[in-house]
């Protein structure tokens, strides 16, 4: 049966930690049973690790510095999607296609996010931690929906912290007698954090998170199928970004940005695994792809491509080339904008704020984890200074130094790679107008500002 249909299920801070990911002791049956199933990607990157700046990603299929949304969008941090670009519940106001969405949100404003139909359960009743209620504004949406062609997003809490903190005790009783509780010392500690009692405890509270997380993923799916609609619906899952820990969640390290993606075609049963290597700039085109939404309302300039080609192919070597990352914000505070390009072994970053320490998003900076960084000074992997401090230009070897601790950008053996990839990274950031292109025009790194160059010329000149 024809795709008819899109289901996106959004995680709320989750590194591809599951079954299907090689994690033998977090329990994700929901998860892995879609997975065995569909395909799923072990290369996939968002573009900025922050909440709002890359849901506002998924839905444009636009940058953070070209969306606008550059950071959080709620309260005194008030970033929103700039009236010009279009959103994916706009486009669909212009088909047949209806739209629904469940649980949280975090882009804005509204009025460029017209689902036809809204359950959101926000705070201050922290609703979008609740299955039940989750489940249920799912229910409503299927409701609404009914026969009609749909898009529907379900986004979840989990496994965000509370605060600086999980709190294991909170909604315990909407997951007995299927919560799942991790002993600390079965933890395999991340190697970029201090193995401490405090860690491992915060991170299986963590483990819990996620398979709080499953749960939403199975009472979704259950939802799909009984409205009769999952023969004919494109399900993909995945996360906004990375573990809310430090080195991780509004970083530029790897542990940021690597996510899960898990897409289940109707068509295609069979599971596997791809190691093409994509960015949430694809999400987009793969919804409108899969729609058949006409190519007249599609935006303009997509940086991304769909990703529906990969379910005919067997291995992904056409996917090999270079993705970005641009973030710029986290909440107002959190100001540390980069940009980087990051390809099957090296990874260029252009720190555009390198005078300042990075910033730590409020939740990180509470967080047990945090304290004993500092307390510890770091691990042997990443000292305290080295989460902190950054330089203006980096090359990393991610195959050799997955953990970034070797700045080869003045490694003249690697100059060629070097050169190229600060180049293919001011080419696409002329091409989408980045406004931070202005840090490079002051520090004399581009001839003139970028809104007063001629783009052909000057991609005729790094070319």
């Amino acid at each position: 049966m024809p795709i008819n249909n899109a289901l996106i299920m959004i995680a709320d801070d989750w590194s591809p930690i599951a079954g299907c990911y090689g994690d033998h002791l977090v329990h994700t049956p929901h998860i892995d049973a879609l997975a065995s199933r569909s395909l799923v990607f072990d290369r996939a990157y968002c573009t900025t690790p922050s909440c709002a700046a890359s849901r506002a990603n998924i839905l444009t299929g636009q940058y953070s510095h070209t969306h606008g949304q550059y950071g959080h969008c709620h309260g005194v941090h008030a970033f929103q999607t700039l009236s010009a670009i279009p959103t994916l519940p706009e486009i669909l106001k212009h088909t047949n296609i209806v739209s629904a969405q469940a649980g949280k949100t975090h882009f804005g404003p509204d009025a460029k996010y017209p689902f036809d139909f809204r359950q959101e359960l926000m705070k201050p009743e922290l609703a979008k931690f609740s299955n039940r209620h989750l489940t249920h504004a799912v229910q409503e949406c299927f409701d609404f929906v009914g026969d009609q062609a749909f898009f529907m997003l379900a986004a979840t809490g989990y496994p965000h912290r509370i605060g600086g903190d999980f709190d294991p005790h909170f909604a315990q009783g909407e997951f007995s007698p299927i919560d799942k509780i991790y002993a600390p010392e079965d933890i395999s500690v991340p190697p970029y954090l201090p193995d401490t009692p405090e860690v491992r405890q915060d991170l299986a509270d963590y483990y819990q998170y996620i398979t709080r997380f499953d749960h939403f993923v199975g009472d979704t799916l259950a939802e799909l199928e009984r409205s009769g609609r999952a023969d004919e619906t494109l399900v993909i899952l995945l996360s906004d970004h990375g573990m809310p820990f430090p080195g991780a969640k509004a970083s530029s390290f790897e542990a940021g940005h690597h996510c899960p993606l898990i897409i289940a075609h109707p068509e295609v049963k069979t599971g596997k695994h791809t190691d093409a290597l994509v960015n949430w700039c694809d999400i987009l085109p793969t919804i409108l792809d899969a729609l058949k939404i006409s190519p007249a309302l599609w935006p303009q300039a997509l940086p991304g491509r769909s990703l529906l080609p990969l379910f005919g192919q067997t291995e992904a070597a056409t996917w090999e080339t270079p993705i970005a990352y641009s973030h710029s914000f986290h909440e107002v505070t959190n100001y540390y904008p980069y940009r980087a390009l990051r390809g099957p072994r090296y990874k260029y970053v252009a720190n555009l704020a390198h005078q300042l320490d990075m910033p730590l998003p409020t939740d990180l900076y509470d967080a047990p984890s945090y304290k004993a960084i500092e307390a510890t000074g770091g691990s042997p992997q990443r000292t305290h200074k080295r989460l902190l401090r950054h330089d203006r230009e980096a090359l990393y070897d991610l195959v050799a130094d997955p953990y970034e601790n070797n700045n080869l950008i003045h490694d003249e053996s690697l100059s060629s790679i070097r050169d190229e990839y600060r180049e293919r990274l001011t080419r696409l950031r002329l091409e989408t107008n980045d406004p931070w292109l202005e840090v490079d025009y002051q520090e004399g790194m581009l001839p003139t500002r970028h809104n007063d160059l001629d783009l052909s010329t000057e991609k005729a000149r790094i070319e």
